[in-house]
């Protein structure tokens, strides 16, 4: 998946000028850290910081890649969004206990290498906090990713589907709970990466979103096969093909007849 990512000094330079002017920008593949440094033809360098928290973009990379006949790649990817997740509400939350990012980093470190240790953590730190667990994976759901990530299985579209709504499933209730009881912390945690880059460097980044298909589901309370539809729209508009579950190709083939 890729970032269309703008020279904000140009575009800021349209109001400026009456006459038209030549917007630049850049698909840049997405980068761990978020961080995007463009310099335009006219050398204006910018930074941008994708504040899209990193479940959301790994939700639009699994996405992207069932649109792309990815099958096995869009399955690893949406478990490896709902396990982000765990996290960032395990942040969220120590961010409204008032617990110092630093000490945050210290207790991760004993979790973060194992993802069973980690949905533990988030379990009970959700019983603790709410009163109730959480939702969780179905345990077809669960076997299916499993089988995909460690037997090698290649799943089917309608698999990846179906596995892709269960993460929505999951994530939705547990985003409006969080939403409605922390909001400030979760909107400081959405935008930590912004402000750590605002400290270290001079010139103010830009600050990005991307569209979130995860997002749209959860605020709009539609299926996952709708948000999907809309990325394949999106795509088409920027000239990117989705091959989805099937692909027909139609070839003239011209056969050479054997000399007698």
């Amino acid at each position: 998946m890729r970032i269309e990512i703008d020279c904000n000094i140009c575009l800021d330079h349209k109001s400026e000028e009456k006459s038209s002017f030549v917007r630049y920008s850049c698909f840049c593949s997405v980068r761990d850290d978020g961080i995007y440094e463009f310099e335009c033809p006219k050398g204006h360098r910018t930074i941008t910081v994708l504040r899209t928290p990193k479940h959301e973009v790994l939700f639009a990379i699994a996405s992207n890649a069932l649109l792309d006949g990815y099958l096995r790649e869009s399955i690893a990817s949406f478990a490896a969004s709902l396990e982000r997740f765990y996290e960032f509400v395990i942040r969220v939350i120590c961010r409204a206990k008032s617990i110092s990012q630093q000490d945050v980093e210290k207790c991760w470190k004993l979790v973060s290498k194992q993802s069973e240790r980690q949905l533990g953590a988030f379990t009970m730190l959700w019983f603790v906090e709410m009163g109730d667990p959480p939702n969780a994976l179905t345990n077809t759901m669960v076997e299916l990713r499993n089988q995909v990530i460690h037997q090698g299985k290649v799943p089917t579209y309608q698999e990846c589907i179906k596995f892709g709504q269960a993460v929505i499933d999951v994530i939705s209730p547990i985003e409006c709970k969080i939403l409605d009881k922390f909001p400030d912390s979760h909107k400081d945690e959405c935008f930590a990466l912004s402000k750590s880059v605002i400290e270290k460097h001079e010139q103010p980044p830009t600050i990005l979103s991307i569209f979130s298909l995860l997002d749209a589901a959860i605020q709009e309370n539609v299926s996952f096969e709708i948000c999907l539809e809309r990325l394949c729209l999106y795509r088409k508009r920027k000239g990117i093909p989705s091959i989805g579950s099937d692909l027909m190709r139609a070839t003239t083939v011209h056969p050479v007849r054997k000399k007698t």
